[in-house]
């Protein structure tokens, strides 16, 4: 296993927790405020939300200095709760394993855009 890439400079990890909490509070509403219709033709741009705010989720916690097994795992339970929730207990959503694949790729998403940012930032500045 590699060693894991230089994490941001400390002080901008009280951003990072700052925009965290953000995308999570982001996130709750995304997955638990009433559907909103689509539009007709069964697109299902939805899936994009549940993607991006996933994305953001996962970025924006290890960019905080959150251990990655931790946030991974905090994570992947919460959109695999959500969808349970969403079909079990509130009757204006329907949990959706369509959903919960979008979630798992926003979540793969996260982690590589905070690969990206991390060795970025790494890099020496150009002169």
């Amino acid at each position: 296993m590699s060693p894991a890439p230089p994490s941001p400079r400390p002080g901008h990890r009280r951003a990072w927790a700052v925009a965290f909490v953000l995308a999570l509070a982001v996130n709750l509403w995304v997955l638990y405020a009433p559907r909103v219709p689509g539009p007709p033709g069964g697109l299902r741009l939805d899936l994009l939300g549940h993607a991006a705010t996933f994305a953001a989720l996962t970025a924006t916690g290890l960019l905080a200095g959150i251990p990655t097994r931790l946030l991974l795992a905090a994570v992947a339970l919460n959109a695999v709760v959500s969808e349970l929730v969403q079909h079990f207990f509130l009757p204006h959503r329907s949990g959706d394993v369509t959903d919960l694949a979008a979630d798992v790729v926003g979540i793969a998403l996260g982690v590589l855009l905070h690969r990206w940012f991390t060795a970025r930032a790494s890099r020496p500045p150009r002169a």
